[in-house]
């Protein structure tokens, strides 16, 4: 038995908004919202996974700033270990720069109105709590 699938996870924040995409259709999960992020690489530490992951998935450039939480969930299609790292954009870019589609700002204090997969409700909490949300 391997253990749970490794996955990195960018909480990108920026002028008091979120970087947050939607699941599409014949992923698992479909339709759920989420944050930026994917399996690492052999031998790739998660900090490292997730500015390389926001970078392919959103085409912005990210700085991980601190650990925000470690998650391991049990889902039908696999068992996932994930690392939440917050994130700001680089100073090259502009606040709220455009990222690829489905990936969009959300305000911090509309996270509670969205539906995210199990695993990511210990990194909400924690970044809701410190925004006051």
């Amino acid at each position: 038995m391997s253990g749970p699938v490794r996955v990195a996870v960018a909480v990108v924040e920026s002028d008091g908004h979120v970087l947050v995409g939607v699941r599409g259709n014949g992923q698992s999960l479909s339709g759920l919202n989420e944050f930026p992020g994917g399996k690492c690489l052999f031998d790739e530490t998660t900090r490292a996974a997730a500015v390389r992951e926001c970078r392919e998935e959103t085409g912005l450039i990210v700085i991980p700033r601190r650990h925000l939480a470690t998650t391991t969930h049990t889902y039908d299609h696999d068992e996932v270990e994930l690392d939440f790292w917050h994130c700001c954009l680089s100073p090259d870019l502009p606040g709220l720069a455009r990222p690829h589609e489905p990936f969009r700002w959300v305000p911090v204090a509309e996270l509670h109105t969205l539906e995210f997969p199990a695993g990511n409700q210990d990194a909400l909490r924690r970044l809701q709590e410190r925004h006051g949300a």
